[in-house]
């Protein structure tokens, strides 16, 4: 026999509402409360409703679809973003389109278009660079959300405390007694490589330092430039005792150059970095770090989406950053 299929009147049932708010909640036609909203997204859910679609429907019905848009999978920050959103699409009855740009400006815009034309409910971008006003004009008056880039308050933006995590990252060493303490920075005119630089220059400046000559190298996010830059700097005579890399990639890559120049870690050298990947717990040596709640932010950024989505206003605090002690720091002797 075969099983019949849910209906809005069995999803008003199950959410204690009238079929007329299940039907105002499908099409966005009126304000729902934000309460309603949840127990009737419950609801479709559990009973595995499935809207009808309709050649003539109205362009604010629902499709149940949100896209996002994100530079690339195997991008490790990403990645636990897209995890984050995954642990939370779990139970809901939204598909989540994700499509990626290899990091073009071009591709960015046809995804973007690509998701429009898809009918999407919302939008979320994570990273790119992409301006925002173009991303505005692009996706019109579908909600659309920003993630882990810079914003200039066009569209709605969620981020971490880059400086205050550059902050923190450069205090840890100053607290153990460093001051010739270097910084692999990301790339210029990256939002996220700015303010960790502000807050690693502030660290120095609370503390009666200053970034000596020499002391702030280009690590591009990337563990090969990291390794050659890092090169570079100890064969022209630079000895920094503590480094603080903008991300755990150019961490590794700085601990091996100092490898190669005989130098240990962190008996020699103590070097901090940011994101606190998977594989911190397992390098030699484990790596201290900067943990960025990146899979919390995935979450939020789907509750941030459905609120914008439902007209109900977001109000979500992004957890903070850390710092992880492991072994790739330790007192200047």
């Amino acid at each position: 026999m075969k099983e019949k299929k849910a209906t809005i009147y069995d999803v008003a049932r199950m959410a204690g509402v009238s079929p007329s708010t299940v039907s105002r909640y499908l099409n966005r036609t009126t304000f729902i409360a934000k309460d309603k909203v949840d127990t009737i997204e419950n609801a479709i859910f559990e009973l595995g409703f499935k809207p009808k679609g309709r050649k003539a429907q109205p362009k604010t019905k629902r499709n149940m679809k949100i896209g996002v848009v994100a530079p690339s999978f195997d991008t490790p920050y990403v990645s636990r973003i897209l995890y984050g959103m995954d642990r939370r699409m779990r139970n809901h009855s939204y598909d989540i389109i994700i499509e990626t740009t290899n990091w073009e400006q071009s591709r960015e815009r046809h995804e973007l278009q690509d998701l429009v034309s898809r009918q999407v409910d919302g939008i979320i971008v994570v990273g790119g660079d992409l301006a925002e006003e173009d991303i505005a004009a692009l996706t019109g008056k579908i909600p659309t959300l920003l993630m882990c880039r810079r914003g200039k308050g066009i569209l709605p933006l969620i981020n971490v405390d880059n400086e205050m995590g550059g902050y923190l990252a450069t205090n840890h060493l100053v607290q153990l007694g460093h001051k010739k303490i270097m910084h692999l920075a990301g790339p210029s005119g990256n939002i996220d490589s700015e303010n960790r630089i502000a807050g690693y220059l502030r660290s120095l400046q609370n503390a009666g330092l200053v970034a000596e000559p020499g002391m702030v190298i280009d690590g591009h996010f990337e563990s090969r430039n990291a390794f050659q830059n890092l090169t570079t700097a100890l064969k022209g005579g630079i000895k920094p005792t503590a480094i603080f890399a903008a991300n755990d990639h150019s961490a590794f890559g700085a601990i091996q150059a100092l490898h190669q120049y005989d130098l240990r870690v962190p008996e020699d050298v103590s070097v901090i970095g940011f994101d606190d990947l998977p594989i911190d717990e397992y390098y030699i040596p484990r790596l201290t770090t900067v943990r960025q709640p990146f899979a919390e932010m995935g979450e939020i950024g789907v509750r941030y989406l459905l609120d914008l989505i439902s007209g109900n206003k977001p109000n979500y605090d992004i957890p903070p950053v850390q710092v992880i002690i492991r072994d790739s720091t330790q007192t200047q002797s």
